[in-house]
């Protein structure tokens, strides 16, 4: 394949405009989605908990890497972030063939610090293809799983600059038009292009093009938020339930608590079944936003009861 441009839009670009360049390229670039003054916001959230980050452990992951979660129930700027109309409605647009709802799957700032190598180039949709990565090979999928993943588009990301993207950087690295090569078929070297932007703005692509990190020549760390959606009917990446519990999401923008999962996707998927008080079978996720807040125990032989006073 040959180099495509980076197409580059202003951030107010009809999101049927916008889902026609991510069908043909993967990706775009969302001149100053957010301003100066919500990066900083932004930053000033999420600073305490990316200091306390530690780096990625693995090859794939970036050993001068870290990633920081979570920001759904850290962030109340990030929140905002996560139903931004303009991301709603393009993520409703783009992914309308093949779900009627649709979830949060990844929320995190990933932080490439000086040194940090190039990342291996891949789609992020990998994710549901079972695949294993050790360090220096390529992946072995499931090729029943990989197929259907070429049939479907299960994604959309965003990746919000907190810092200038460059390339001497670590600008996120990225192959338009790569999103129907085969999963034994990489796009050559000359057909990625760094995504360089300026703080605020949003590079968006899909969970079929071929990207990674790039590496990190500079004296300074490269920050990006990045905030992925899928199909409601998938399996989160960042499992939601966990990094934003009932007794934070209960507090939350209903829209933002169904992003989470906290509502069915379709007549029954997501459906649960509180173990106390007994009766309450069946019951819809929103249900678990108004539990008892009296805690529950098992005893000695493993039955279940509430905690007494």
């Amino acid at each position: 394949m040959s180099q495509r441009e980076l197409q580059i839009r202003p951030a107010d670009t009809p999101s049927e405009e916008l889902a026609k360049i991510l069908d043909r390229d993967g990706c775009v670039v969302l001149k100053d989605f957010a301003s100066k003054a919500q990066v900083e916001s932004i930053k000033s959230d999420l600073q305490p908990f990316i200091e306390a980050t530690m780096r990625s452990n693995d090859d794939f992951g970036g050993f001068k890497t870290t990633r920081t979660g979570a920001l759904m129930a850290r962030s109340p700027r990030c929140r905002e972030l996560a139903i931004d109309p303009r991301l709603l409605g393009l993520v409703e647009t783009f992914l309308a063939p093949y779900a009627n709802t649709f979830q949060l799957h990844v929320t995190q700032v990933i932080r490439v610090l000086p040194g940090e190598k190039v990342q291996l180039p891949h789609r992020d949709r990998w994710v549901w293809s079972q695949f294993q990565l050790p360090p220096d090979a390529k992946p072995e999928f499931n090729p029943v799983l990989d197929r259907l993943m070429t049939d479907i588009e299960p994604q959309l990301n965003t990746m919000l600059a907190l810092t200038d993207f460059t390339k001497e950087n670590g600008a996120t690295r990225v192959a338009p038009g790569s999103t129907k090569l085969p999963h034994d078929e990489e796009p050559p070297e000359e057909a990625y292009l760094s995504a360089e932007m300026t703080a605020g703005s949003m590079l968006v692509f899909t969970g079929s093009v071929f990207h990674g990190a790039g590496a990190n020549e500079s004296e300074g760390a490269r920050m990006g938020l990045n905030i992925d959606y899928t199909l409601g009917w998938l399996r989160q990446e960042d499992n939601q339930y966990l990094s934003c519990p009932p007794e934070i999401a209960k507090d939350l923008d209903p829209k933002l608590q169904a992003l989470l999962g906290y509502t069915a996707a379709g007549p029954s998927l997501g459906y649960f079944t509180p173990p106390l008080p007994a009766g309450r079978d069946l019951s819809a996720p929103e249900r678990a936003l108004r539990r008892p807040t009296k805690p529950v125990r098992l005893d000695a032989d493993g039955r279940i009861g509430f905690v007494e006073d």
